[in-house]
């Protein structure tokens, strides 16, 4: 049943939701980019780990996804070789131990990370000794010891990264791209049709799971949650072509519980001054890894295995690997027969 005083007042409440989201991303999208300076960054300092540029991303770092940089990582800083085994595996040869954080012969960009990376390396040698056969496709150390280092360092590793307005703004930006869908739902059911009641419950768990229970494996936790999702749109979607719509309620609600969730809320990323200028050398420097021409690169001598790790850490090695000289294959690495792998 249509009743237009509640209808237009819903409709106002959900488009409400949506502008304030838009606001948020766009005052402080602005703002990050504020402090990406228009700066040329060909380098970055000796010790930056692929966990340096994931902390000053996303605050965390989470060493299981990766383990392609970390090898490149520990072969450029001379702590292990590595030798050819098959197309996705290799044997690491620990060469030297990353020293304690405390001597001078400790080199790194953030002291935490460094401590952290420094676990997870001797994690890796730690029931094979010296040497230790990887697929390069697999994480480094198992779920077990992750858990353990987590515990160690994981707790306020977003301190100097994020401000404390930083959560409070995700937190604001979740509720209110979920908010029109339960607006839209609350509106069904007073009209007389109880199954609007239905979609947020469905929805908000199969989200909840698959945002948040990162145990479970990621293709069945897709699965299960599709599970609950696709009925709960359906429903949603079907109740409203019953009803007189004009302003497009359903469609919209839907769109901003997807859009402003796992979109919008990306931009409404609130971080301290000094790690924005962090972030803000990030930023350059993967744009000139991704927009230098071939002859450039070649003229001002870039390295490709000293930027691999970073192509792997930026998820971009497979745009621009081929602007680089990749003939001979770097000193750390061995293999008898010239065969690189999937590693290079």
């Amino acid at each position: 049943m249509y009743k237009p005083v509640l209808y237009h007042a819903t409709a106002v409440a959900v488009y409400a939701c949506i502008l304030v989201i838009c606001i948020l991303a766009i005052i402080y999208g602005v703002r990050t980019r504020a402090y990406v300076k228009r700066q040329r960054v060909t380098a970055l300092s000796r010790g930056f780990s692929p966990l340096d540029v994931q902390r000053i991303f996303i605050g965390k770092t989470f060493p299981r996804k990766l383990t392609r940089a970390l090898i490149v990582h520990w072969a450029q800083m001379g702590y292990i070789r590595v030798e050819y085994v098959s197309r996705n595996r290799v044997k690491l040869v620990c060469r030297k131990r990353p020293p304690d954080h405390a001597k001078d012969t400790a080199v790194f960009f953030d002291r935490g990370t460094y401590v952290r990376e420094r676990d997870v390396f001797n994690g890796v040698f730690a029931r094979h000794g010296s040497a230790v056969v990887v697929n390069i496709n697999k994480p480094l150390i198992k779920k077990e010891k992750v858990k353990s280092v987590n515990e160690a360092y994981a707790s306020r590793e977003d301190e100097g990264v994020f401000s404390s307005k930083h959560y409070k703004l995700k937190v604001a930006t979740f509720i209110l791209s979920f908010l029109p869908f339960v607006l839209s739902g609350v509106y069904l059911a007073i009209t007389g049709s109880f199954v609007g009641l239905i979609p947020p419950f469905l929805i908000m768990i199969g989200l909840f799971v698959f945002r948040f229970i990162q145990e479970i494996p990621f293709l069945f936790r897709l699965i299960w949650s599709l599970g609950w999702v696709a009925p709960s749109i359906f429903l949603m979607i079907d109740a409203y072509a019953n009803t007189f719509d004009p302003w497009g309620l359903a469609y919209a609600s839907i769109a901003i519980l997807f859009v402003g969730s796992y979109i919008l809320v990306q931009f409404v990323d609130h971080r301290e001054k000094n790690n924005l200028a962090d972030y803000s050398d990030l930023v350059n420097y993967r744009k000139f890894l991704l927009f230098t021409s071939r002859i450039k690169l070649q003229e001002e001598g870039i390295d490709y295995y000293e930027v691999l790790p970073y192509l792997y850490a930026f998820n971009i090695k497979f745009l621009v690997k081929r602007k680089f000289n990749r003939e001979n294959l770097p000193d750390w690495f061995v293999s008898p027969n010239g065969e690189r792998g999937n590693l290079l």
